[in-house]
C-alpha cells in the first residue's frame, strides 16, 4: 500500500469518529468513487498531491484517475487485510456454491440410481444363474432317472 492512502485514510478514520455525519459521509465517498463531497475531496486532493490542480485540463484529470485508481486499490488491500470481503465477491461465491450444491445433489441422485440399476441386472443375472442351475439339476435327475430305467430294462432281459 502507498503512503498516501494510508494517510489519507488515517485522516478519513479520525474524521468518521467525530460524529455519524460523517461516517455516514465516508460511506458515500467509497461508494461513489470520491465524488462529490467537498471536504472529503479536498482531503483526497491534499493527500495524493492534487490540491492545486486544475481539473479541466487533460493531464490533472488523469492524474485524478490515476489517484482515485490507487486509493480503490489500496483500499482493497486493506480491507483484505482486515479480512473483509467485497459484497460482489461474496455474492459471485454464494453463487458458486450454490450451483455446486445443486450439482452435487444432481450426481448424486445419477450415482443412486446406477446402483439401482446394477441391483436390479445383479439380481436378473443371480437369476439366470440359478435358472441355469435349476436346468443343470434338472436334466442330471431326468438322466439318472433314464439310467435307472435303461438298468432296470437290461436287468429283466437277463
Amino acid at each position: 500500500m502507498d503512503r498516501h492512502f494510508l494517510e489519507l485514510w488515517g485522516n478519513l478514520l479520525i474524521q468518521a469518529a467525530k460524529g455519524q455525519q460523517q461516517m455516514e459521509e465516508l460511506s458515500r465517498l467509497v461508494n461513489r468513487n470520491a465524488k462529490g463531497f467537498e471536504e472529503q475531496n479536498a482531503l483526497f486532493r491534499k493527500f495524493y498531491g492534487l490540491d492545486d490542480a486544475d481539473k479541466k485540463r487533460p493531464a490533472d484529470t488523469e492524474a485524478w484517475e490515476k489517484a482515485v485508481s490507487d486509493f480503490q486499490t489500496s483500499l482493497k488491500q486493506y480491507l483484505n487485510l482486515m479480512g473483509v470481503v467485497p459484497r460482489a465477491e461474496h455474492l459471485e461465491l454464494v453463487e458458486k456454491y450454490e450451483n455446486l450444491k445443486k450439482k452435487a445433489a444432481d450426481q448424486e441422485e445419477t450415482i443412486e440410481h446406477l446402483r439401482m440399476l446394477l441391483n436390479d441386472k445383479s439380481m436378473a443375472q443371480g437369476d439366470a444363474a440359478k435358472g441355469f442351475q435349476d436346468l443343470i439339476k434338472k436334466q442330471t435327475d431326468q438322466f439318472q432317472n433314464l439310467l435307472k430305467g435303461f438298468g432296470t430294462f437290461l436287468e429283466s432281459d437277463a
